[in-house]
């Protein structure tokens, strides 16, 4: 029988489908703007020596993610309830539906909040921890046609944001969340990278593509995935849990050397270097792996 899982909980159900974006069209529209092939699909079960084959794509992947999103979300932050312009992205397709436009929508959550729940299509995701009493949040997204809905909802302590498209109208949203510090947070992403920093709630971090960069986290229990991407940890105390796991792409996880750890790391194309103190009877737990890549755990 499977364990359960001891993060789960903190996870609600999803919103309906009918409001999530439209991850596929919009990603294949996305690419086609900017005139970049769709990428290979990574399986996990391929034969060995594809490995480097996976590897390159998830490079190209990666790439795409720094100079194609940041040109899309990339810019000043803007002040301000709400801020648009045009930017002169060519059009997809056949369909004309004008140039790429920009809009950011800041939003303040006084309202208290015990977890934040993140659903992200294509874009990236910041979040991070502060000396603070409310929630502080951005919206900044690229479109054409009608602009994105960008949704946010409190039940129960749980603040949720995610965005859906308007019809025929590509759209993608990345998110810059300010927390206070003892907040949970769960990002749930498609395409793009995740960035959290000061954290010192329960994390839970998933990308199908990009890197997840987590520093100076206190928190007692983190479990970071990424399909097609890198992972990097920084731990300012000694975590209770660290669950980490990447597909093609290297896992690296620094953690205060004032603990013994009981970690278990493997690599099924790549190394994997340990340089913690380790007892196997330790409370301090780190789990790491990947598809194709290195391990690298070592003190902070």
């Amino acid at each position: 029988m499977k364990p359960a899982d001891p993060l789960g909980g903190l996870l609600p159900p999803p919103p309906p489908a009918r409001v999530l974006p439209d991850r596929d069209r919009h990603r294949r529209e996305l690419l086609a703007a900017v005139r970049v092939g769709p990428a290979a699909r990574f399986r996990a079960g391929a034969a060995g020596w594809l490995a480097p084959l996976g590897a390159a794509v998830a490079v190209a992947v990666i790439l795409a993610g720094v100079f194609v999103l940041p040109g899309l979300f990339g810019g000043a932050k803007h002040t301000g309830s709400s801020t648009v312009t045009a930017s002169a992205h060519p059009a997809a397709g056949g369909h004309h539906r004008g140039s790429w436009q920009r809009r950011t929508e800041n939003y303040l959550v006084s309202t208290a909040v015990r977890t934040l729940v993140i659903h992200d299509g294509v874009g990236s995701v910041s979040v991070t921890g502060q000396d603070r009493g409310t929630v502080s949040a951005s919206a900044h997204a690229a479109y054409r046609g009608r602009a994105p809905a960008v949704i946010r909802q409190v039940r129960r302590g749980v603040l949720e944001l995610f965005y859906r498209c308007d019809i025929d109208s590509p759209c993608y949203v990345s998110f810059d969340v300010a927390v206070p510090r003892a907040v949970d947070v769960i990002v749930d992403s498609a395409v793009g990278q995740i960035r959290l920093t000061g954290l010192a709630g329960t994390v839970v971090a998933y990308t199908s593509t990009g890197s997840i960069q987590a520093s100076a986290l206190s928190v007692r229990q983190a479990q970071l995935t990424t399909g097609t991407g890198s992972i990097t940890a920084g731990f300012m105390a000694p975590p209770r849990r660290i669950v980490a796991a990447a597909g093609v792409g290297s896992v690296t996880i620094r953690v205060p050397a004032s603990a013994r750890y009981q970690v278990a790391a493997s690599a099924q194309v790549g190394s994997v270097t340990v340089a913690v103190p380790r007892t196997a009877s330790s409370g301090h737990i780190i789990k790491a792996s990947t598809g194709t890549g290195t391990i690298t755990i070592a003190n902070s």
